[in-house]
């Protein structure tokens, strides 16, 4: 769900049961692997894709995902460059 993109597949598969719709989490797994989000990051950039073309509106819940995958991404940069010869 674009709502939750930090929800695993179980959390995705309770919260669209609760809105009526019987869903395995088997099944939410398939569907974002089907659609290309099959972890994540790949969630997180259609969320930032989505508030770019229609101007949605971002949730505090969801800023505080999007700030921990910018700090968890440049930490990984840190860590890989540079690199330094011994």
């Amino acid at each position: 769900m674009i709502d939750s993109p930090a929800h695993d597949k179980t959390r995705t598969s309770t919260e669209i049961k609760k809105l009526g719709v019987f869903v395995s989490g088997r099944s939410v797994r398939h569907i974002w692997l089907f659609h290309g989000l099959s972890n994540i990051k790949y969630r997180l950039k259609v969320l930032e894709v989505k508030m770019a073309e229609v101007g949605l509106v971002l949730t505090e819940a969801q800023l505080q995902v999007l700030e921990e995958k910018k700090l968890d991404d440049e930490a990984c940069n840190k860590a890989k460059w540079p690199i330094q010869a011994i």
